[in-house]
């Protein structure tokens, strides 16, 4: 394990690569563009409005120094970001589909302070060049050093880009991801994920991810008020090689989003696609194989002066395939064998800037085989699960966001009890 520590720090370090979108809501891009955050962010940090995601496209090189002659074209900055949590659930399954007599690390109530520990670094490096680096230490997963450095080219309404990155856990679409759907993790509208949000249920939008990908972002594409994204690249699932080779596990994903505005109201339309890998003899070194599609509705708007938003996301189909040396499609904790589908619809609304309520609906259907003495299959499918919530933005010397968060679940086999979530975070951004 500590030799998997250093080699993802290592591999984080040297590459310069994958990002924490929580890092977008820090002060320093505030102080490198001049804005506030709720100029670039919709309801609640770290979540995405029109302007932000216009400046994540820009690769970060969007400032006040643009416009300074004297200007050495590099125009960098550091926050840190530290969130503490509290979460406690009831009567809920292990990850290995042990129903009888479960005790899970939350069941009593657990404490984490901190949950989360970031110092990001990053911004403009040069005319064209964006850079961000994360250093977090995290109680529940390894501590790491993640990173990404964006290429943009400035073209007519939009931008041209190219993106290196590596992310320990925020996985395949850390790269350039804006969208709030929750298909890259930190972009998502609640903390009980995955009891809330399809693409991170189905582990999508979420674990280890090395790659590049190329992207096209431009307004105005067919009328004079529209958007289109789209994206295409490759990854590796992995930070190090510790067990799987880098060289020998390359796949292929592609996005596209797009965007339209009706009345108070900007629509957002996407899918998005990730084939590739093969299967190998059991003698062989560890190898993946993944067929993953889905996608997602996004709108954001205003009602009666008050913000809203509404995300719906889909999984169609979601297979990832272990085999090789080391593949245990038994052992849940890591490289397990998926097969499943997933909806969600998640909502928000801003009864003042500072406070949102916000309610999310999903259902997950497992739809792996498995192939054990001790068969758990549907253990992990939920007829229905609602998830509801309060943000609370505020200052006290420091920005912050204070989030309270209950779930209940309704599992698709009779023998495993209903279950429920609450939870309790609060971030702080320096």
């Amino acid at each position: 394990m500590r030799n998997k520590k250093w080699g993802a720090l290592a591999i984080g370090f040297l590459t310069l690569l994958g990002l924490s979108n929580e890092a977008q809501a820090m002060p320093m891009f505030g102080k490198q563009t001049g804005l506030d955050c709720t100029a670039c962010h919709l309801q609640h940090m770290p979540k995405l409005n029109a302007v932000g995601r216009s400046f994540a496209a820009s690769g970060m090189t969007q400032g006040k120094k643009n416009s300074d002659a004297n200007s050495s074209g590099m125009d960098l900055y550091a926050s840190v970001m530290v969130k503490a949590m509290y979460e406690e659930t009831w009567d809920k399954p292990s990850a290995d589909g042990l129903i009888k007599d479960n005790v899970t690390p939350t069941a009593g109530g657990e404490w984490s302070v901190p949950r989360t520990a970031s110092l990001y670094v990053g911004g403009k490096l040069s005319e064209n060049v964006g850079a961000l680096i994360d250093l977090s230490y995290k109680d529940a997963e390894d501590n790491s050093i993640q990173g990404k450095v964006v290429y943009a080219k400035e073209i007519e309404n939009g931008y041209l880009g190219a993106v290196a990155y590596s992310s320990a856990s925020f996985g395949p679409f850390s790269g350039m991801e804006t969208y709030n759907t929750g298909l890259y993790k930190p972009l998502r509208t609640f903390d009980i994920k995955k009891l809330s949000n399809a693409f991170q249920a189905s582990e999508i939008g979420t674990g280890a991810a090395t790659g590049m990908q190329i992207y096209y972002d431009k307004d105005k594409m067919f009328t004079s008020d529209d958007h289109l994204f789209v994206t295409g690249g490759v990854y590796t699932p992995i930070q190090d090689n510790a067990d799987m080779q880098m060289r020998e596990n390359i796949l292929p994903f592609a996005r596209v989003a797009y965007e339209f505005p009706v009345s108070d109201f900007n629509f957002v339309l996407g899918g998005f696609g990730i084939v590739g890998g093969w299967q190998v003899s059991s003698t062989e070194p560890l190898s993946m194989e993944r067929e993953t599609y889905g996608i997602d509705f996004q709108v954001e708007g205003m009602i009666a002066e008050k913000s809203v938003s509404l995300i719906l996301s889909k999984v169609l189909k979601n297979e990832v395939t272990y085999t090789g040396i080391g593949s245990n499609a038994n052992n849940p904790a890591e490289y397990i064998n998926l097969r499943n589908t997933a909806f969600s619809a998640e909502g928000e609304v801003n009864l003042t800037p500072e406070i949102g309520f916000k309610v999310g609906y999903l259902t997950f259907d497992d739809r792996y085989l498995y192939k054990t003495q001790n068969s758990h299959n549907n253990v992990k499918d939920i007829d229905h699960a609602y998830t509801v919530g309060v943000d609370y933005s505020f200052n006290a010397y420091f920005p912050m966001k204070l989030a309270i968060e209950h779930a209940w679940a309704k599992p698709s086999l009779d023998s495993v009890a209903e279950y429920r979530d609450f939870l309790v975070s609060l971030n702080i951004l320096y």
